[in-house]
């Protein structure tokens, strides 16, 4: 992997977009920006301001925003897949990140502060 990388890092960009100053290295990298950036396919949702434009992360971006999350073991309702995911863990799969200094133990692990 780190030799693609190399390669791929250190390649003479051939392949200059005609409409911006992007250069790929390959002509499937240049293909790929210009359908990203040029050809103006948009997906708009309809919820909120948010655009993009590619399907994939447009889908994503309406589960983890606009779907609901219920949990399948109790009431919670998360709002987003992330929240839903943290909930089962800390509140039903017993998971805790415990302090290294003190006695406190928390659910998130965010929630340990230095």
């Amino acid at each position: 992997r780190l030799i693609n990388r190399k390669d791929n890092k250190h390649k003479v960009m051939r392949y200059p977009c005609d409409q911006c100053d992007y250069k790929a290295a390959t002509s499937k990298k240049l293909k790929l920006h210009r359908k990203r950036e040029h050809d103006c396919v948009k997906y708009d949702c309809d919820q909120c301001d948010f655009s993009v434009t590619t399907y994939v992360r447009f889908k994503k971006h309406k589960a983890n925003n606009h779907e609901d999350h219920p949990c399948d073991q109790c009431d919670y309702q998360g709002t987003t897949a992330r929240n839903l995911k943290l909930h089962k863990e800390s509140k039903h799969e017993g998971v805790q990140y415990p302090c290294d200094q003190c006695g406190f133990i928390a659910t998130r692990i965010g929630n340990l502060k230095l």
